[in-house]
């Protein structure tokens, strides 16, 4: 009987081994009691100490002998590793730290982000909508949503493949393959980029409760919201609502009683008659009750606000900029800025140029209230000048003379009042700036037209987002991508496929057969 049992020792560790592997396996997939994995790692114990007993003498010999100790040798040292390893990852899993080590912080989220993030008071959803063809984006928008999840709880994402479920994709009403909708009760927001400025004023806007509502004055000749036309401003009304704001048009002739009651900023872009002081009325009223106005007036126009703007410590001076140091193209009457004074409006403008078509400028009264402070937001050069002989303007042959003002000269102010809630004013010596045609704006280049690039729609944007509370949605720098290609040579390439194929396995060859030689 003994006999017969010794020869099927070697069947018991089998059995050992696969009891273990088993064991092993439904524990990793989580099917299973733990007290059902228990009994199966005893039974498998069980019948290895069987194997023990019967072959202890063929145990004995292969454990002490010379192949066994350089293999215990060579196992510790793999335990050790192991443990290691693992002891390293236990700790990174329960104390997390990463370094972003691009040169241009491209995995590193923004300040901004962070205090959104930060600041979620309710739950947030994400769901992206990837098929098989867009895997990369998906692994993309993968690590960019891992970073927001490592700063706050409140936000979880999954992923969804519109095909193998299209009844969520129905739900969601999803048309785009790469769609990612950021939802929270009933609030949804759809972003088609993976940028983080999309993805940062999404999470914003699902969880504010109101939408900002922003009226546009009407009445005066104004550049309207709803106009598609070169001077109309539809391109940022555009833009607005893409920002979950509501942009619709008032005029103030119609009011009966007060403002509406949802309204968020008064924007008044370019009045070309004067406002009735019953109008003004309501302007002043509005901001006296903490109120949010911006106001655009261009050269030689007579606003009807120039007491109001005087409350707020501000005058437009009757004059048209002129700087031939940063003319646009060359053309002296349309003023270029590039450098930017310190304010929640202007931050993130860094190394973009606004420019704008036919400027007035604007000085700082001290007949403002103390709480009033206006503060500057950008100026001129200082070889500019405001040029108050408006013939020589339009006749090409403006000089500077006494009768002007002597630049820098400055071209935007906010003004913001004391206490809580406090009222905001931001006031621009132009207004064209962001009209559809200088939004759309070309030139040409070697023969071919191409779209300007500026910052005036952002410049804009900051100003509406600053009056309407709603800093956190300023926009966030896009880092571009830092691609570094390695460029080699034909020599260079054969080095390397010679060194890495043939030479490093040769060496470890020539090792091996060393170490073997003095073992043998």
């Amino acid at each position: 009987m003994r006999e017969k049992l010794y020869e099927w020792a070697d069947y018991f560790a089998a059995v050992a081994f696969a009891l273990w592997v088993a064991a092993g396996i439904l524990f990793l997939l989580q099917s299973q009691p733990i007290e059902r994995l228990i009994a199966l790692a005893a039974a498998g114990v069980v019948f290895f100490l069987l194997f023990l007993y019967f072959k202890f003498g063929l145990v004995r010999q292969v454990v002490t002998s010379r192949t066994a100790r350089y293999g215990s040798n060579a196992f510790i040292l793999s335990i050790a590793v192991i443990t290691i390893v693992g002891v390293v990852n236990f700790m990174g899993q329960r104390y997390h730290t990463r370094y972003d080590a691009t040169a241009n912080k491209s995995f590193t989220l923004s300040d901004k982000t962070i205090q959104v993030l930060q600041n979620l008071k309710e739950p947030i959803q994400a769901i992206g909508f990837y098929t098989t063809d867009n895997i990369q984006t998906k692994q993309d928008v993968d690590d960019r949503l891992r970073e927001y999840t490592r700063i706050t709880d409140k936000l979880t994402y999954r992923f969804v493949d519109p095909y193998a479920e299209p009844q969520v994709a129905n739900e969601y009403k999803v048309q785009i393959d790469g769609t990612i909708v950021f939802e929270r009760g009933k609030r949804r927001e759809n972003v088609f980029a993976a940028d983080e400025q999309s993805f940062t004023n999404a999470i914003f806007k699902v969880s504010q409760d109101k939408q900002p509502a922003i009226y546009f004055t009407t009445g005066h000749g104004e550049h309207n919201p709803t106009d598609s036309g070169n001077d109309g401003l539809s391109l940022m009304k555009t833009a607005l609502e893409a920002e979950n704001y509501k942009a619709d048009v008032l005029d103030l002739k119609t009011l009966t009683d007060t403002l509406p009651s949802d309204i968020t900023a008064l924007i008044i872009a370019g009045p070309k008659q004067p406002f009735d002081p019953g109008e003004v009325k309501y302007v002043k009223d509005y901001l006296d009750n903490h109120g949010r106005v911006l106001i655009m007036v261009d050269p030689q126009v007579e606003s009807g606000l120039e007491g109001l703007l005087k409350d707020w410590g501000l005058a437009f001076r009757n004059d048209a900029v002129i700087d031939p140091r940063f003319g646009f193209f060359g053309q002296a009457q349309v003023p270029v800025i590039n450098t930017y004074k310190s304010h929640p409006v202007t931050q993130d403008l860094a190394g973009q140029s606004s420019f704008f078509q036919g400027a007035r400028s604007l000085q700082a009264l001290t007949s403002a209230q103390s709480s009033r402070s206006p503060t500057a937001l950008f100026s001129t050069s200082d070889q500019s000048w405001g040029e108050t002989d408006f013939a020589t303007i339009k006749a090409n042959s403006a000089k500077q003379d006494d009768k002007d003002t002597k630049g820098p000269l400055d071209l935007a102010y906010a003004v913001e009042d004391k206490g809580e809630n406090p009222a905001r004013l931001v006031v621009f010596g132009n207004s064209n700036f962001v009209t559809n045609g200088i939004l759309n704006a070309r030139i040409s280049v070697g023969g071919q037209q191409q779209r300007i690039q500026s910052g005036n729609g952002l410049l804009f944007g900051n100003a509406i987002h600053w009056l309407a509370g709603q800093e956190s949605l300023i926009a966030i720098e896009t880092k571009p991508s830092d691609n570094r290609p390695v460029i080699l040579t034909a020599e260079q390439t054969t080095l390397i496929v010679v060194s890495s194929v043939l030479l490093v396995p040769a060496v470890i060859l020539l090792i091996g057969a060393l170490v073997w030689w003095r073992r043998r």
